[in-house]
Order: C-alpha cells, then structure tokens, then sequence
C-alpha cells in the first residue's frame, strides 16, 4: 500500500481524468503511481502528456526503451517498474532469464546493440558526469541524434520514476504479477517490496 491515499479516478478534474482513461489500462492492469501523483492533478497531467509524447513520436524502437528501463530500474531496485517493464520486455521476445540477468555483463540473449543500450543506461544513472566521447561514437553507429536524446530521456526519468514508487511505496500490481509469472518469469528475481521501518 503506497504511504500516501491512492486518489480515486471519479474524484480527478475531468481533463486529467480522461487523459488517465484514454491511456488504456484495459490491456494488464490498473493505474498505480499515478493514482498516488493524482495528488497533483497539474503535474500528472503534464507526466502523462510527455509520456504520450513519447509514445507517438518517438522513433527509437520499443526493445531498446524497454532494456534501458529494464537495466535502470534493476540499478534502482524498483519492484514496480522492473515487474511492469519485464513483462513487456518479454512481449518483445527477449527470454526472462536475460532479463533478470541484464545487469551481468555477460548476459546471454542480448546482442551488440543491446549490450550498448543497457550500458549507456547504467552510464547515465551511475555516473552521467564522466561518460565518455567513446560511448556516444558508438550509438551514433546505431541510431539518429533524435534517437539519442529520445534514448537519455527515457533512462532519466525512469529513474525518477523508479525513486518516486520506491519512496511512495507503489508496488507492482498482481495483473502484472500475474503476467510475469503466465511468461515463466519468476517473482523471486524481482526486488524484494519497499519497506517501511
């Protein structure tokens, strides 16, 4: 249960309420975090219109967002978003095991592309003051300067994303729970629940 009220969706202004709805949850599960940022309708209005920004101009492929999302929520140990973004990792066709083995270096599964992805994801988290020429020699091998920037966009606010349900306590849901587990996932490799002490 988060540590503030989740607010209801009857209960939001009409225009965020119904940017809420057009997001279609239908597909596995209900709103969660936005539920508790609802506090501050203005503010999730304007997280959800960036959001769908992405969602229809962006050019960088789903697989590669995912495995950035994947790696960074893995660093920061969100059960919410590592659950949530492993299941439509695995939509993609990448085996759960790489998945919850893609912090290793060695991981299995991922290729070149891949590889670079899910390190300039842990660059930009760990250490975004000392990446190196080097990196970005590489992903411009690969991918637009539009791409590049979409890229660094998505890792940084998934980190945000990520200490705002650690600190607000917003658990994975059991539709995605239950996903995880229907694609041989295993609820063991999550991050153990937020706890309160």
């Amino acid at each position: 249960m988060p540590r503030v009220r989740e607010v209801p969706l009857e209960s939001l202004p009409d225009d965020v309420g119904k940017a809420l709805a057009a997001r279609g949850y239908a597909k596995i599960g209900d709103p969660t975090w936005e539920l508790v940022t609802a506090h501050c309708p203005q503010v999730l209005q304007q997280i959800l219109a960036l959001m769908d920004a992405f969602a229809a101009e962006g050019t960088m492929p789903k697989r590669y967002i995912e495995i950035a999302v994947v790696t960074v929520s893995r660093l920061n140990a969100c059960r919410h978003c590592v659950g949530r973004h492993s299941v439509r990792l695995a939509e993609l066709d990448l085996p759960h095991s790489t998945i919850e083995n893609i912090l290793d270096p060695d991981v299995a599964g991922l290729d070149a592309t891949d590889r670079l992805v899910r390190d300039y994801a842990v660059a930009v988290s760990e250490n975004s003051a000392q990446i190196r020429d080097a990196i970005f020699a590489s992903l411009r091998e690969h991918f637009d300067e539009a791409q590049i920037v979409e890229l660094t966009w998505r890792i940084s606010l998934a980190g945000a994303f990520n200490r705002f349900n650690n600190a607000m306590q917003v658990e994975l849901d059991d539709d995605h729970l239950a996903a995880l587990l229907s694609q041989d996932g295993r609820a063991e490799a999550l991050p153990a629940p937020s706890r309160s002490g």
